[in-house]
């Protein structure tokens, strides 16, 4: 397969990606919560717009207590309604337990698929 390299600097839209590492002190919270954040995910009818919002929710291999969450925004008006609607429906939910979070916002430079 060939390598594809673009280059996000060129196109019009910029997009963002939200790493958030969360850690609890039990495998037991660490499930709940991804269960209820899948849910939260599915049924959030974000607002209407041309931008797309995708999540990839993971579970560390290596530390069961350690989860993952990839969100990809295309554009600044979707990252404010993200970030509204984490406020107010994620961040009590996650709240509801014990954890430490690492949260990091990126502009995507290049994706390179092989």
């Amino acid at each position: 397969m060939p390598t594809r390299v673009t280059n996000k600097k060129d196109d019009k839209m910029t997009i963002i990606k939200r790493l958030n590492v969360n850690t609890f002190t039990s495998e037991a919270d660490n499930d709940s919560f991804i269960a209820e954040l899948s849910e939260l995910w599915q049924t959030w009818s974000r607002p209407t717009s041309s931008s797309r919002l995708t999540v990839d929710i993971n579970k560390d291999r290596i530390n069961p207590m350690r989860m993952t969450a990839f969100v990809t925004v295309e554009g600044d008006e979707a990252l404010a309604a993200l970030n509204r609607w984490s406020l107010q429906v994620v961040l009590p939910i996650r709240n509801k337990y014990k954890h430490d979070n690492l949260m990091i916002d990126a502009d995507l430079i290049a994706s390179i698929s092989k």
